[in-house]
């Protein structure tokens, strides 16, 4: 750790990028495209500019690549003082350096900075890790991405009589600032992957997943599980409540292959679980397990506070040659339980290429189906007809949804037969019904009563 002394503020024109403030356990903030465009240069930004400046012939910044906050400059009051400091990335010849600058009255000082031979900022998280009521600050350094899955580390910075100290906890995959036990204090949640040994007699490296906590006046790694080595690149991570007094983790996962899966972890008993048990071992089944073309996350979806998790189906019906993709598959969401299995909550059919999902009614599930036409941004959903042989096949077209530029529709969307079931910026959503059975009509109202945009 260095110092630097207190430097005058100066004129001159610079786009630092602002990051929100938020309190808790919680990486939230203003969205990329916010954070990358410039604001015009203030005079509080002309001095945090003056000050990482130095001697520096040239400035550099370098911009996390992932999470809420992704501006060069993030604007935090990480002193807790009350007043918002700043947190800035430079690259420097050697690595990047992070600076904690501190606001004093109308002036800015270098309170801290760190090097760090990473080239690259993954992510940047914000929480109370050591109890005391004030915000610690989480750094990813690196980059997760990739197939080795240890290019990233991870670093706390606390703030205590005036000093920022440096923690090194390690490497990951992915990671999260958690709170288990739901007492206001953070926990560190990260998972590894598998890495191969990389030469003759040396040993592999198992996934495992860790959880660091506030012990003794340190983050410590207290808690560990297996995670499944079958996993190549980590997709999301969502920490959340699973179930009344429980809450955990849940990490999405592809194989080698593009298939998906989800691991849950839980703290109980003073032990870190990862469900389904058994990983690793021969026969071992996770429901969760879906195609590439089924690429769901774990989610509240039904927005009831708790975590869903995904299990897929594929629609009856499909020929077996179709080209498949998310609206081949029927979604029925989940809540998990301590005892290790599963509620189902709702069931969807979902449409991730143009962001939107409805409520499949329990009557419909097996006796629906849907094709997809990306050229004309249309799904038709069919009734599926079994035989007596019982074999299934494909009936009558039952609705297609289809998604119009809002011009297209001004001019032809009802004309064509279509009734607007959602609008959001220049798109609006269409259904046609071409059904005139009056049991599935009643269905398809439901349908259209349960119809949701997901917006990006």
């Amino acid at each position: 750790m260095k110092s630097h002394p207190l430097k005058s503020l100066a004129a001159g024109a610079l786009g630092v990028l602002l990051a929100a403030c938020q309190a808790g356990c919680s990486f939230a903030g203003l969205d990329a495209k916010t954070l990358m465009s410039p604001p015009r240069a203030n005079l509080e930004q002309q001095g945090i500019y003056e000050l990482l400046q130095e001697d520096r012939q040239e400035l550099t910044f370098v911009y996390p690549k992932r999470g809420d906050y992704r501006s060069a400059i993030i604007m935090r009051d990480w002193s807790g003082d009350g007043v918002n400091d700043a947190i800035g990335f430079i690259l420097d010849e050697r690595g990047v350096e992070v600076y904690f600058l501190e606001k004093s009255q109308d002036s800015w000082r270098t309170a801290a900075s760190f090097l760090n031979t990473a080239t690259q900022v993954d992510m940047v998280l914000f929480g109370d890790l050591d109890g005391d009521g004030q915000e610690d600050v989480l750094i990813g350094w690196g980059s997760a991405s990739g197939s080795t899955g240890r290019t990233a580390s991870v670093a706390a910075y606390l703030y205590r009589d005036g000093n920022v100290s440096q923690s090194l906890l390690g490497t990951y995959g992915e990671m999260s600032l958690t709170d288990f036990d739901e007492d206001g204090v953070c926990e560190v949640f990260t998972i590894d992957k598998f890495l191969a040994a990389e030469e003759e007699g040396a040993e592999s490296s198992p996934a495992l997943a860790r959880v660091y906590a506030w012990q003794d006046g340190a983050l410590k790694a207290l808690y560990t599980a297996n995670g499944d080595n079958s996993i190549v690149n980590y997709s999301s991570i969502h920490f959340g409540t699973l179930e009344l007094g429980l809450s955990g983790v849940a990490v999405d996962g592809a194989k080698a292959d593009g298939s998906m899966t989800t691991q849950v972890f839980t703290l109980e008993d003073g032990l870190l679980k990862n469900s389904p048990s058994g990983v690793n071992t021969e026969g071992y089944q996770n429901p969760f397990s879906r195609p590439s073309a089924a690429p769901f996350s774990s989610q509240d979806i039904n927005g009831d506070g708790v975590l869903e998790l995904p299990v897929v189906t594929r629609l009856p019906g499909l020929p077996e040659e179709a080209v498949l993709d998310s609206t081949s598959f029927l979604v029925e969401w989940v809540h998990y339980q301590d005892s290790g299995g599963y509620e189902p909550v709702i069931t969807t059919l979902m449409n991730l290429g143009e962001n939107y999902w409805f409520t499949l009614p329990d009557s419909l599930v097996g006796r629906i189906s849907a094709s997809n036409s990306t050229d004309s941004r249309t799904v038709t959903y069919t009734e599926v007809v079994t035989g007596e042989d019982g074999a299934q096949r494909l009936g009558s077209p039952l609705f297609t949804i289809r998604v119009f530029t809002r011009s297209a529709w001004d001019s032809r969307g009802e004309t064509a037969g279509y009734q607007q079931l959602d609008a959001h910026g220049d798109l609006v959503y269409g259904i046609q019904i071409l059904t005139q059975d009056e049991q599935y009509l009643r269905y398809i109202n439901r349908i259209q009563n349960q119809f949701h945009v997901t917006l990006a």
